[in-house]
C-alpha cells in the first residue's frame, strides 16, 4: 500500500465519438453499461464537459498539449501536430512517470500516403512488431486506428499482432469495409477493443511487477464507437433497433438555422460557397464527416446504426470493467485516478445527422467524462461545473505535483474534482476550422451557447436552459440582441486573455 503522499498513479480511458447521453447511470435507461454506472457510482461525473473541437486529432491534440487548436496548428484531421508542443505525456515521464498509450493516437494524418500514422507505413509488419515508442512523449506506446472492418484497422501494432496469432487479416478487414450492414464474424477475442484493453492492462502490470515505487500513467484510447458502426456478436445483436429512444428532431426545425443545416437536411451541400480541401470521394458532402442523414439513410438504417453504435458502447463498457479489475487485483485502485471521457461526439440521429462535424449541436460538442480516486474525489456525484478537454493535462501534471506550463491555454480542475460544485471556469470555448475559409466558434457560458460562423454573418444563440435539444435559434431574435453582444465581446476578451503568457518587458522603450 502506497503512501498518501506519494503521486497516484493515472489511468487515463478514452473513447471515440462517443455522445454524452450514452451512460444508463446518467440518465439513458435505453443502454446497457453497468462498469461506467460503477465509476459513476464511486466518482464524480462532469456532466457538461466539452471539446475544444469536434474531430479526433484536434481534440487529442489540445488533450495532451493543453493548448486550443488555434495555438497547437492541429486545425482538423489530416493535419499532423507539430512535435515542437511539449506533451503531458513528455512531462510525465520527465518527472519520473512511467508512461504508455494504447490504442488509437490519431496525431498524423491516416489517409496520407507515407504518413508515419498512414499507409503503407502502417501495414508494415516488422516494423510495428519491433518499435515500441516513444511517441508524442509517450515511452511505451501499442497502436491501433482505423474503424470496424475497414483495411486501415488491421494496420500498426495490432496487425502485427493478429499476424503472430496465425490469423489472416484479410479474412477479416477489407479495402471498403465499414459500412456493411448486420454482424462481423471477427470472433470478439480478437476485436481490437479487447487488444487495447489487454495491451494496457499488460502495462499496468509490467508496471507494478518491474517498478512498484514508481507511479505511471497509462491512456487506454479506444477507436470506438466512432462510425462505422459494426462489431463482433454477441454484441451487435444486443439491442433491438425499434426498442430505442426516438432521435431528438422535428420537421422544419432548420428553418431559423444556418444554411448549412439547411443545405445539410436538403442534400445541397455543393450549393453551399466553401472551398473543399477535404476528401470529396468518401460521399462526406466534401466537408469533413457531413453528409449522412436520417431522410438519406432511411429510418430503418438509421436505427440499425444507433443499435450498433450502443452495441460497440456496451462493449467498450465491459472492457472498463476489466480494467477496473486490474487494478483491483493489483492492489493499486485506491491509489489510482481513472478519468473516462470521449474526444468528441455523435450527432447519432439527433436533428435528423449523424457523425460530426462543423453544425455545433451539444450532440457533438459534449462528452461523458467521470473521474475517481477514492478518498480525494467525492463518490457519486454529477456536477454541471464547466470543464474542457483542454483542461486534462494542467489538471493532472497538478494532480501528480508537476508545475504547469504557464504556456497552457487550460485550467487545473483539481479544486473541482474535489469539490464538484465549485466551479473552476466560466466559459468552454470550441473552435472548428472546417476548412481555410469555414470557421465556426462556439461559446457556453451559464444556461446560453453562441455560435458564429466567421465571415458569413450567420450564428446561432441558445438557451440551454429552456431548450437543451437546441431546437430555437435565438440568434436573430430582437429581445436577445444584448445577450448577443454581450457574448461576442467576452469572446473577444477570452482570446485576449488566451494570448497569454507574454514575455517580461525590460524597459520602457
Amino acid at each position: 500500500m502506497k503512501s498518501e503522499n506519494e503521486k497516484p498513479n493515472i489511468l487515463f480511458i478514452t473513447t471515440d465519438q462517443q455522445h454524452w447521453n450514452t451512460i444508463q447511470a446518467l440518465g439513458n435507461d435505453a443502454i446497457q453499461t453497468p462498469n461506467l454506472n460503477r465509476l459513476v457510482n464511486e466518482g464524480v461525473a462532469f456532466e457538461r464537459t466539452y471539446v475544444t473541437n469536434p474531430t479526433c486529432s484536434p481534440s487529442r491534440s489540445s488533450i495532451i498539449t493543453g493548448h486550443y487548436p488555434s495555438r497547437h496548428g492541429c486545425w482538423n484531421i489530416g493535419v499532423a501536430l507539430d512535435k515542437k508542443h511539449k506533451t503531458m505525456g513528455e512531462i510525465m515521464s520527465e518527472n519520473g512517470y512511467q508512461t504508455g498509450l494504447f490504442g488509437k493516437a490519431h496525431f498524423q494524418p491516416v489517409l496520407k500516403e507515407g504518413s508515419f500514422e498512414g499507409r503503407p507505413n502502417i501495414h508494415q509488419r516488422e516494423f510495428w512488431r519491433d518499435w515500441k515508442g516513444p511517441y508524442y512523449g509517450f515511452e511505451k506506446v501499442a497502436l491501433v486506428h482505423g474503424h470496424a472492418d475497414e483495411d486501415s484497422s488491421h494496420g500498426m501494432h495490432y496487425g502485427a499482432w493478429l499476424e503472430a496469432q496465425g490469423i489472416d487479416p484479410t479474412q477479416y478487414f477489407g479495402p471498403g469495409g465499414g459500412y456493411r450492414e448486420g454482424s462481423w464474424d471477427l470472433p470478439e477475442e480478437l476485436h481490437y477493443t479487447r487488444w487495447t484493453a489487454d495491451q494496457t492492462m499488460t502495462f499496468l502490470e509490467t508496471a507494478q511487477k518491474t517498478e512498484p515505487d514508481k507511479p505511471f500513467m497509462a491512456w487506454c484510447s479506444f477507436q470506438d464507437p466512432h462510425n462505422a458502426f459494426l462489431c463482433p456478436e454477441p454484441w451487435n445483436s444486443l439491442y433491438d433497433p425499434n426498442q430505442l429512444p426516438p432521435f431528438n428532431e422535428f420537421e422544419g426545425e432548420m428553418a431559423d438555422k444556418p444554411k448549412i443545416h439547411q443545405y445539410m437536411i436538403e442534400d445541397r451541400m455543393d450549393e453551399l460557397d466553401i472551398n473543399v480541401t477535404s476528401d470529396p470521394g468518401h460521399d462526406t458532402g466534401g466537408i469533413q464527416c457531413l453528409g449522412h442523414t436520417n431522410t438519406k439513410l432511411g429510418y430503418e438504417r438509421a436505427r440499425k446504426w444507433l443499435a450498433s453504435y450502443y452495441a460497440m458502447i456496451s462493449l467498450i463498457d465491459h472492457h472498463v470493467g476489466r480494467l477496473l479489475d486490474k487494478l483491483d487485483e493489483l492492489g493499486i485502485a485506491e491509489n489510482t485516478l481513472v478519468i473516462f471521457t470521449s474526444d468528441h461526439g455523435d450527432y447519432a440521429g439527433n436533428h435528423g445527422l449523424w457523425l460530426k462535424g462543423p453544425i455545433h449541436y451539444d450532440d457533438v460538442l459534449r462528452v461523458p467524462f467521470i473521474v475517481r480516486l477514492p478518498g480525494t474525489i467525492p463518490e457519486g456525484v454529477r456536477s454541471r461545473s464547466l470543464l474542457s478537454l483542454v483542461d486534462i493535462a494542467p489538471t493532472l501534471l497538478d494532480l501528480c505535483g508537476m508545475p504547469v506550463d504557464p504556456s497552457m491555454q487550460g485550467i487545473s480542475q483539481l479544486e473541482t474534482f474535489k469539490n464538484p460544485n465549485k466551479t473552476s471556469r466560466e466559459w468552454c470555448l470550441v473552435e472548428n476550422r472546417a476548412e481555410p475559409d469555414f470557421y465556426v466558434k462556439t461559446l457556453v457560458k451559464g444556461r446560453y451557447k453562441l455560435n458564429y460562423y466567421l465571415s458569413r454573418h450567420e450564428g446561432e444563440l441558445y438557451d440551454l436552459q429552456e431548450d437543451p435539444f437546441e431546437f430555437t435559434n435565438l440568434f436573430n431574435k430582437e429581445e436577445y440582441a444584448p445577450l448577443r453582444m454581450e457574448m461576442f465581446m467576452q469572446l473577444i476578451d477570452i482570446y485576449g486573455e488566451l494570448e497569454n503568457p507574454y514575455p517580461l518587458r525590460e524597459s520602457f522603450a
